[in-house]
């Protein structure tokens, strides 16, 4: 095994056939089919454990129970529809865990890494999962390390390796070899997948890929489920309680079904069909599709999110917490005006040599500086990149000019008015010009120079310098023209919105007005007046809404605050952003910001805009409501089925369905309707309703009461028409079919009751559902096979008549319907 740690640039670049330009293409591609893409090998589920997974629910295993006591008593063409009725199920499980898989597949594609290789000598950006051993990566603040690499240059490099070694300092990285004896945490020539460059920058050649690295040796020791979210946890716990209440209603009709002198095996087996359709146990399915269509819808509006606990925790926000740049301004930024202290000053020149050499040009700001610029010459040499120093509020570079040493900066303008030395008259002439271009809205940075005798490490160590005031550059970004309406629908939805930024005090409060975010400067705060502690810092809180010329610590500062009294959504796309978004109840990164701080985030802004946030939130919300439909609609069918059987047994009836007539109805309703209702477009006020609160249930007392009624509107029809029937002189058979068809309808009419929680389910101008149409068209497409069809004799339907059907169709739709909609009316009345 080959200790790249301790050999010299030159054993390096012999040993991976590889040199300081990098590889040719050609040859990447050769060791691409070599060594494979740069990927963790997941271990997937072996093909047995896939194929009997379906067969390990306790469902089916009921079922196959039934199947066997129906080929023991005889009865074989029963045992052949409950078999046909476990291979449908056990299909649709299959079909249902593959589209699932492969929409979580094309989602991976938005997450896909890209870097800056060196290839035929040329910088190049590639997809990460296509570097190889041998090539050259360039590494930038943020970045994710894509690979495991040897430093071959650096300019402050700092890699943070907590994910790694568990150190919770940035380690300093060098070029020098190290004794081949040392542990992997001081191995400081290294760069290792998996973890971040804190600061600085550099080049590092590829030493290792995949599941060869050192990361992806741990990660096969390391390979844990995705723990389930507060929602699922709650669905599994009431599916377990069913269970548990289910147990006694089934010996409560088992009981009673003998007493009424119904064979041992056949109330066994219609037991047993009971207890299958009674529980949903196909919500945990129904529900990963719903939440993975819903994440893939949200992808398609920008919006990536990671897990079913994000989509939770969207629709519980009270508050968010958004910067400026970028998110609800365009972050095209331009110099709009500039103001030089001297007319005599060359500003653009002065400007243009604070960025050090053109390939380190990245931030927009740069690049605005670099364009204003234009076509002027980089005169001299660069002696050193100084990056952006938080303390200090400014960056810079050293370059040597003829026989001096010359540092250029740039920086926050008040800042540095106090490090130059000015004096009154030229002060008074900046801060009014300050004044100025801040008050229309412009984001300005100042420009100095001094002349130094030596080279520090960092700008720290040139503080005490002579600075000569250059002058100012202002710059203009346009606001996103949906950022206004998109705050006003996040007020309207009952969440509070607050923009952190670090422009200063006017500039902020000029772009806070135009977006509706603050209407007069009282709401405005500075960064150097915020209180110190969490308690003082919620108070002001609550009246502001603006914050001007804050830090990175100032922002963890005013989560923590935010915290205490809301349910908050942060913001953020840099390194330094990172405590704020791992600690917000949801982390939004910025697409366009760096690695580390998208991997810290729950979600992931693809275009970076405010009203991307807005929309992730409405999805959450869609989403939300959807399960609560799903659950609705599947409890209160299955209750209605039950209360059916009991009640007929209770008052002397025969079962009023057969064993596979319940399982047939549990396969076409709730196959067909419970995803469609899950799909259902959103309602025109479901923005404009308050975040629900974190420790509500799922069901509230509303939906249960609701569930009960319509289990009572149910089977009350039912067990009227078929007792009439029975009365009436009609066969057992043909009394069974009317009420098999009649509790088929009733669940159809209560799909729609479904739809939605307080309008009525036959008013006019609502979305309408396609999916919900085909799927009930479906289901009275197979149900017509079973009344009229093929399948009738199987199912041991009777001819009836046309208008038992009809008068006891109407008769449940009526019930069901009228019910539901007394029960919104008497809720709209009494809230």
């Amino acid at each position: 095994m080959q200790v790249w740690h301790s050999l010299n640039l030159e054993e390096l670049y012999a040993s991976l056939n590889s040199g300081q330009h990098g590889l040719s293409t050609t040859e990447a591609n050769l060791r691409l089919n070599q060594y494979g893409f740069n990927e963790l090998e997941a271990d997937g589920q072996p093909l047995w454990r896939k194929i009997i997974e379906p067969f390990a629910s306790l469902f089916v295993i009921i079922l196959v129970l039934a199947t066997a006591i129906s080929f023991l008593s005889h009865k074989s063409l029963d045992g052949i529809v409950i078999s046909a009725i476990i291979a449908v199920n056990i299909a649709i499980y299959y079909t249902q865990q593959q589209a699932t898989n492969r929409v979580l597949k094309s989602l991976k594609k938005h997450a896909q890494q890209y870097v800056q290789v060196l290839r035929d000598g040329r910088s190049t950006t590639v997809a990460a999962n296509l570097l190889v051993p041998g090539d050259i990566v360039l590494l930038f603040e943020g970045q994710r390390v894509p690979a495991d690499a040897r430093v071959i240059h650096e300019e402050n490099l700092l890699a943070d390796e907590a994910v790694l070694t568990g150190e919770s300092l940035p380690v300093k990285k060098v070029v020098s070899t190290i004794s081949a004896d040392k542990p992997l945490y001081e191995r400081e020539n290294m760069l290792f997948s998996g973890t971040y460059i804190a600061a600085g920058n550099g080049r590092a050649m590829v030493i290792a890929t995949g599941s060869a690295t050192e990361f992806g040796a741990i990660a096969k020791l390391a390979v844990q489920a995705e723990p389930k979210s507060p929602m699922q946890q709650k669905i599994d716990t009431l599916v377990g309680r069913l269970i548990k209440v289910l147990g006694v209603v089934a010996a409560v009709v088992f009981t009673l079904s003998l007493l009424r002198d119904v064979p041992a095996n056949e109330a066994l087996r219609f037991v047993l069909a009971m207890s299958v359709s009674a529980v949903p146990e196909d919500l945990p399915i129904a529900l990963s599709v719903v939440a993975v269509l819903g994440i893939r819808r949200m992808a398609r509006k920008n919006a990536l999110v990671r897990s079913m606990r994000t989509i939770e925790d969207l629709g519980l926000i009270t508050a968010i917490a958004t910067d400026k740049t970028g998110t609800l301004t365009k972050n095209s930024l331009a110099v709009a005006d500039n103001w030089p202290a001297d007319p005599r000053i060359d500003l653009k020149r002065i400007a243009l040599k604070t960025l050090g050499q053109p390939a380190n040009v990245t931030e927009p700001f740069d690049r605005a500086l670099q364009k204003f610029a234009g076509d002027h010459m980089y005169n001299g040499k660069l002696i050193k990149n100084y990056p952006f120093d938080q303390a200090l509020r400014m960056s810079g570079a050293l370059w040597q000019e003829a026989d001096a040493k010359v540092l250029y900066v740039k920086g926050a303008p008040e800042h540095l008015l106090n490090l130059c030395q000015l004096d009154d008259e030229t002060r008074h002439q900046a801060e009014s010009r300050l004044h100025h271009m801040v008050a229309n809205g412009q984001r300005v940075i100042a420009v100095a120079w001094a002349k130094v005798d030596h080279a520090a490490d960092k700008l720290a160590g040139l503080k005490d310098l002579p600075l000569q005031f250059a002058g100012f550059v202002a710059f203009a970004d346009e606001l996103r023209p949906e950022s206004a309406a998109a705050i006003a629908a996040a007020k309207s939805a009952g969440i509070s919105v607050r923009m952190i930024t670090g422009d200063h005090f006017e500039t902020a409060f000029h772009v806070g007005k135009n977006l509706g975010i603050s209407t007069h400067r009282d709401q405005v705060i500075m960064g150097s007046d915020l209180p110190e502690t969490e308690e003082q810092l919620e108070t002001v809180l609550k009246t502001k809404s603006v914050f001007a010329r804050i830090l990175p610590q100032q922002k963890f500062n005013i989560l923590r605050a935010l915290k205490r009294s809301e349910i908050t959504a942060m913001t953020g796309d840099g390194v330094n952003d990172v405590p704020a978004l791992t600690n917000a109840h949801v982390g939004i990164a910025m697409g366009s910001g760096n690695d580390i701080a998208k991997d810290a985030g729950d979600m992931i802004l693809l275009d970076s805009s405010f009203a991307s946030i807005v929309q992730a939130i409405s999805e959450g919300r869609i989403i939300y409501d959807n399960i609560r439909r799903m659950m609705f609609y599947l409890l209160a069918t299955s209750l209605g089925e039950i209360l059916t059987m009991i009640g007929a047994l209770l008052i002397g009836l025969p079962l009023p369905v057969t064993a596979i007539m319940i399982l047939w109805v549990n396969l076409v309703t709730d196959t067909a309707l419970v995803i469609p209702l899950g799909l259902e477009p959103a309602e025109d006020d479901h923005m404009k309703r308050p975040p629900r609160r974190p420790r509500a249930p799922i069901l509230d007392r509303v939906i249960l009461s609701r569930i009960v009624i319509v289990g009572a509107a149910m089977s009350i029809p039912i067990l009227i028409v078929f007792d009439f029937l029975i009365q009436s002189g009609y066969s057992l058979e043909y009394a069974q079919t009317i009420a098999f068809f009649m509790l088929v309808v009733s669940q159809w009419t209560n799909a729609f009751n479904a739809r939605s929680e307080q309008h009525s389910a036959i008013r006019g101008g609502q979305v309408m559902n396609y999916k919900l149409l085909f799927g009930l068209f479906m289901a009275a497409l197979l149900q017509s096979l079973v009344m009229f069809g093929p399948l009738k004799e199987v199912f041991g339907v009777a001819s009836v008549g046309f208008d038992h059907l009809l008068v006891g169709s109407i008769f449940v739709i009526l019930t069901v319907l009228l019910a539901v909609e007394i029960h919104k009316l008497h809720h709209k009345f009494k809230s």
